[in-house]
């Protein structure tokens, strides 16, 4: 009769060999598919570290750049505005003692004390002076008209309101006045953009609205409509270009900081490892993430509040886990 028990035997002896832990070519370090298994004493060893994960708020922004404006066309404007100024003023003067002297030698006239001729000669040289002084004041009407076409109303009236500099003029020259082009994206200005030379958002500086900017050879090159953007601290070097960072109207998103040290990549795709328990690193893929400054991301989505991220030691864990599947698949090859 058939005795069902040794092969009853056998099967529980292969299934007890599957499942025992021992197999594992590490007995610290245990793998699975998305994640791994490292004890506390190789964490140690290995210099794993995490940090705890707060949510923040973080304003949408897109990045382009700025270009520092030649202050050198406006400055000529000034010096000619001001130089007309003084030609009109010269003439108003001429323009009203001409005018006291006809009214003088009408008065000696009437009294017969004067000659008709010489009034006449004076009322002559008074429509010379009458000529004299419109022709000044055309000028320098005229140089105020093409500097606010150039530049607008406001940086005109900064640069030609006063013969003193004004505070403002000296503004756009100790701390830089920039032009903005916004994208297509962006439909209004903000008060407010920021501006960093070497393209660093941490070391990023304000620049407050100045106005909107006439199209001009300044600008012919700009795609979208521009505006001048004056830099609030004063500029320490000088550069043409500069990358700026605009704020975009829409709602603040929630989120959480991650440094730059957190992200791993494989095959092109970038993820980070979560602390589950004392002994277990989860890997999760990152499917968006926002550069905030040269060392930390912004993550919308993946990544909640009270998560472990490992902050130093992602690449090893990564390793350690792809490692696992080697002997596997040379198994399979045999």
């Amino acid at each position: 009769m058939f005795n069902p028990l040794p092969i009853l035997s056998i099967f529980f002896l292969l299934l007890a060999l599957i499942c025992q832990p021992g197999l594992a070519d590490d007995d610290a370090i245990q793998h699975s598919y998305t994640g791994v298994v490292i004890d506390e004493a190789t964490q140690i060893a290995t210099g794993i570290k995490t940090l705890e994960l707060q949510f923040t708020q973080n304003n949408p922004e897109i990045e382009t750049f700025a270009v520092r404006v030649d202050l050198s066309t406006l400055i000529n404007l000034r010096k000619d505005y001001f130089l007309a100024k003084a030609k009109q003023q010269t003439a108003q003067i001429k323009l009203q003692r001409s005018q006291k002297n006809v009214l003088r030698l009408q008065h000696l006239q009437r009294d017969k004390a004067v000659s008709t001729r010489k009034l006449h000669e004076q009322q002559t040289l008074l429509k010379i002076d009458q000529t004299t002084f419109n022709a000044a004041q055309l000028q320098s009407n005229n140089i105020l008209l093409y500097a606010q076409v150039k530049w607008g109303r406001i940086l005109s009236d900064w640069y030609l309101s006063s013969a003193s500099p004004s505070k403002n003029m000296l503004k756009t020259l100790d701390h830089g006045l920039y032009l903005v082009s916004l994208p297509p994206q962006i439909q209004t200005p903000s008060n407010r953009i920021f501006i960093q030379p070497l393209g660093l958002r941490e070391k990023a500086e304000t620049a407050s609205l100045v106005s909107a900017a006439p199209i001009n050879e300044n600008n012919l090159q700009q795609a979208g409509a521009t505006y001048f953007y004056l830099g609030d601290p004063p500029v320490k070097e000088h550069f043409q270009r500069v990358t700026a960072w605009l704020p975009l109207n829409a709602a603040e998103a929630t989120g959480v900081i991650i440094p730059a040290s957190a992200l791993v990549w494989h095959l092109g795709q970038a993820y980070v490892y979560l602390q589950l328990d004392d002994e277990q690193f989860k890997r999760i893929k990152i499917t968006q993430k926002k550069l905030i400054h040269s060392d930390a991301y912004f993550i919308h989505k993946e990544l909640q509040q009270g998560d472990k991220l490992v902050s130093i030691g992602a690449q090893m864990l990564l390793s350690e886990e792809f490692r696992s599947q080697i002997p596997a698949e040379d198994d399979d090859d045999d």
